[in-house]
């Protein structure tokens, strides 16, 4: 009986440090979009604000595609400039514009659209109009 409890015990405290092990993990992976949920879009917002204040940071987005394999975004900025790389080749259908295309851009903003999403938006970008928005990324609002 006493080899029974003991188990118990070191069972039930084997999962104890296994969950705050997960959920150190999960704090030091904020760098990683995957789900596109509150948490996510806080974190985007906060590179966002970092750059308008003139800081560095840098992102990995995964974002599903509908019926294919998925886009990563890889983002790295110094607070001057961002550099976005859209990488669609796992996407089986990207066709002939399979690769990477990257954004070298001055200004990004989150964008309030409607009631349904929030996007992220890049301007003053390198080989576009100064003006031009490009949406780049998405949150729908009804799994925030």
């Amino acid at each position: 009986m006493q080899l029974i409890v003991f188990i118990g015990l070191v069972s039930a405290i084997f999962v104890l440090l296994n969950q705050q092990s997960h959920t150190e993990n999960t704090n030091k992976n904020k760098s990683i979009i995957i789900n596109f949920d509150q948490v996510d879009l806080d974190r985007v917002d906060e590179m966002v604000k970092r750059f308008n204040e003139g800081k560095g940071d840098n992102l990995m987005i995964i974002s599903p595609t509908i019926d294919s394999g998925p886009l990563i975004h890889d983002i790295n900025s110094n607070g001057k400039e961002i550099h976005w790389i859209v990488d669609n080749t796992r996407d089986a259908w990207a066709g002939t514009d399979k690769g990477k295309t990257e954004f070298v851009c001055k200004s990004i903003r989150m964008n309030e659209r409607d009631d349904e999403f929030f996007d992220v938006e890049l301007s003053k970008c390198n080989n576009f109009k100064e003006d031009e928005q490009l949406r780049l990324i998405s949150f729908r609002k009804e799994i925030l």
